[in-house]
């Protein structure tokens, strides 16, 4: 089942991919005849004594002098020869506009991934106990995924500087987060019952890095933006997150060298401890997912790397993307629902049998210290606490209750 279905994402990747023609885009602002509409249309509408524009295009912000560039583009599109290259105007591709809407397929495919964002977020809350140590990041990430689809769709209905920077900054924050909750999974700084003293520390690294990201963005007046520096920034980010979980999948069938650093061995984390995971059988159900998932991203962010105009004036490669990331998002959320619950009970069971063997002794944590935010696993007693009469319900020590109250001596 698993396999028909990302046999099914890669046929409905690869068949939008190859729909998709690239052309060469230009600046078609710059185009004389361009200019010469424009200006003819500024001075025939934009007059204060001409009547304004619709009132629903002046709700959503949209000025005269943006109308008969809207207006201009789409007249110079409809003369270019057949053959010729294919223009933007500042940036931008000629799309037909929904009522005051810009890129009406772009805004419907962002509501579709925030849906299936907020649908992971429904199912999550359902499945994982409120006991599980990972249920409230993976919470944090369905918050802040739906932020930024929520962004993504009023930049693409109204393209101003200032939904720009939402937009971006939000995707950003979706792509940091990611990274980070892979580090936290796969190195175990937060397991369903135990944290590490690492936690918090490389959380505050990655908010710092993102922050100072974020100040130097802000440091550029409205309407300037080092979309180069941005984009690679991100790039980076996404890598990284890519990568290790590629790492983690491919930790079931191949075994990684150890590497010694001052004295101390390093190796990579077992993926569902204590388990080895080359010799776990049968392996976890959703092992192989993460791979293939970057995989199939790693394949329609082509979309994003060869742009071309817009089929029918509606469908772009951007919004393609955005397309794309819907099934991929659904996969994502039943992988991370899937493992929590999966890693929960391998720890879980773990600590049990340890606890059994130990005739009762506690549990250690993550970083060989005893974890008080551990559950308190049920156990069975063992002789000395059942003859010694301190053997509770399935081993919990039972209270001896308040001491008798002695009278004072006259």
């Amino acid at each position: 089942m698993v396999r028909q279905t990302y046999s099914t994402l890669t046929i409905f990747l690869g068949l939008l991919i190859l729909a998709a023609i690239p052309t060469f885009a230009s600046s078609g602002d710059r185009n004389p005849t361009f200019q010469h509409c424009l200006k003819g249309c500024q001075l025939t509408y934009c007059e204060p004594h001409q009547p304004p524009i619709p009132s629903y295009l002046r709700l959503f912000g949209w000025t005269c002098k943006e109308n008969c560039a809207y207006e201009c583009g789409h007249t110079f599109t409809d003369n270019i020869r057949p053959g010729s290259k294919s223009h933007q105007f500042y940036g931008k591709w000629a799309f037909y506009r929904l009522g005051p809407f810009q890129e009406p397929f772009s805004i419907l495919c962002s509501l579709g991934n925030l849906y299936v964002n907020y649908k992971g977020l429904k199912d999550l809350r359902r499945r994982v106990r409120k006991e599980n140590g990972m249920r409230n990041w993976l919470i944090a990430l369905g918050v802040i995924q739906i932020n930024t689809w929520i962004w993504s769709s009023v930049f693409h209905a109204r393209d101003t500087p200032n939904t720009e920077r939402l937009d971006y900054f939000s995707a950003t924050l979706t792509i940091s987060y990611t990274l980070l909750y892979s580090i936290i999974r796969i190195f175990g700084l937060r397991t369903p019952i135990s944290q590490s003293k690492y936690l918090i520390p490389v959380t505050a690294l990655i908010g710092f890095i993102v922050l100072g990201h974020f100040t130097y963005l802000l440091s550029f007046p409205i309407g300037f933006f080092p979309y180069g520096y941005h984009t690679k920034f991100n790039l980076y980010l996404a890598a990284t997150h890519n990568i290790l979980w590629v790492l983690w999948s491919l930790s079931f069938s191949y075994k990684y060298p150890k590497i010694k650093i001052i004295g101390k061995t390093l190796e990579f984390p077992k993926p569902y401890p204590p388990h080895e995971p080359l010799g776990q059988n049968p392996k976890p159900s959703e092992y192989q997912t993460p791979a293939i998932l970057v995989l199939l991203t790693t394949l329609a962010m082509s979309f994003e790397l060869f742009d071309f105009s817009p089929i029918f004036r509606i469908i772009d490669a951007h919004s393609l993307w955005h397309l794309s990331t819907i099934p991929l998002t659904i996969a994502w959320w039943h992988f991370m629902i899937t493992d929590a619950i999966e890693l929960e009970g391998s720890l879980l069971s773990s600590n049990s049998n340890r606890q059994f063997n130990n005739g009762g002794n506690g549990t250690t944590g993550i970083d060989g210290d005893s974890k008080s935010n551990e559950l308190d696993i049920p156990r069975t007693p063992n002789f000395t606490q059942v003859a010694a009469g301190t053997a509770g319900r399935l081993g919990r020590p039972i209270s001896p209750g308040k001491s008798p109250k002695l009278d004072k001596p006259e």
